[in-house]
């Protein structure tokens, strides 16, 4: 674990990147693959409820991703995630192939609004429960019981509001958060969060907080993350992570994805070299993306993303 004092998180997200060869992969869906696999996610509990049913199945998944090339697997499971990336690095050790760049563990910590599991962490809109100390209260515990677990990274994604940002960073402040942190948002119009927010006033946020290494997007359509990629690097140094989702819609009242409005793996994977160019230094996916994507990504980045520099701190 890398202390954060002085600027320490945006310094230890640049020597993991630097430890990969230029580019950290992000791993993929985690929900909509656990489906795949054969789990019934019909629940308020979503994904989380495979923490109590079938946790075999979240470690599957992991797996999946690392063996597809992924450096961090995002989860809510720091335990379940830590016994798949042991029994990665030892299959690999094992067959003597022992894996020399980095694999981290980033502790997911949604939006209030997927608490809410009314599909408000894609509007943003929390009513009356729209308050800074609201969110703070709501927020504080969690984000010390996954500070407890000592995970690599903490990740605050789909933040759809810079109001919920604001509290994210006063929380990481106030409660003495050591482990380097990210802050990820989300976008429907490639210009503001999805709450209507300005993204620059978002990213300037977390621009100012030590305790943060790097600034993003995801759960977004991969169409967007250019002009995003361009706005967050307007205000910030600081490494830019993307991980969109495969462009298809989600329905909120009726909890589905929409089919036939996202982009196959090819089109996904096209982004790749642009989005390289723009200054993302950390790359993967998000809802609807799979394995395969990663794989993609991967493989993109390996051919020659990694030539391009990245904007010097």
């Amino acid at each position: 674990m890398v202390g954060t004092a002085e600027g320490g998180a945006e310094r230890a997200v640049r020597r993991w990147v630097d430890a990969a060869g230029g580019r950290l992969v992000l791993d993929g869906g985690l929900a909509t693959e656990l489906e795949a696999n054969g789990a019934d996610l019909n629940d308020p509990l979503w994904s989380a409820k495979c923490l109590l049913s079938s946790p075999h199945l979240i470690r599957k998944v992991h797996m999946d991703y690392l063996e597809a090339g992924a450096n961090i697997i995002i989860t809510a499971s720091y335990q379940i995630a830590l016994e798949a990336r042991e029994m990665f690095l030892k299959e690999h050790l094992e067959k003597s192939t022992p894996i020399q760049h980095p694999i981290l563990v980033a502790a997911a910590l949604g939006s209030y609004g997927a608490y809410l599991a009314d599909g408000s962490e894609y509007s943003g809109d929390y009513g009356e429960a729209g308050t800074k100390e609201f969110l703070k209260d709501f927020h504080r515990r969690r984000l010390q019981v996954l500070a407890e677990a000592g995970p690599d990274l903490i990740a605050f994604e789909t933040i759809p509001n810079k109001l919920e940002a604001q509290a994210y960073v006063e929380l990481l402040e106030e409660c003495n958060i050591n482990i380097p942190s990210w802050l990820s948002f989300n976008s429907k119009d490639g210009v503001h969060v999805v709450s209507g927010d300005s993204l620059i006033e978002c990213a300037t946020i977390a621009d100012k907080c030590a305790k943060v290494g790097a600034v993003g997007i995801n759960c977004t359509p991969p169409r967007f993350i250019h002009g995003l990629i361009l706005s967050i690097r307007k205000v910030t140094d600081k490494p830019i992570l993307i991980y969109p989702n495969s462009g298809e819609r989600y329905d909120g009242e009726k909890k589905e994805w929409v089919e036939s409005t996202g982009v196959s793996d090819g089109d996904f994977v096209s982004y790749v070299n642009e989005w390289c160019k723009d200054g993302a230094a950390l790359i993967g996916g998000c809802c609807r993306t799979t394995p395969n994507t990663i794989r993609a990504i991967h493989r993109t980045l390996n051919q020659g993303c990694h030539k391009h520099q990245l904007p010097v701190a």
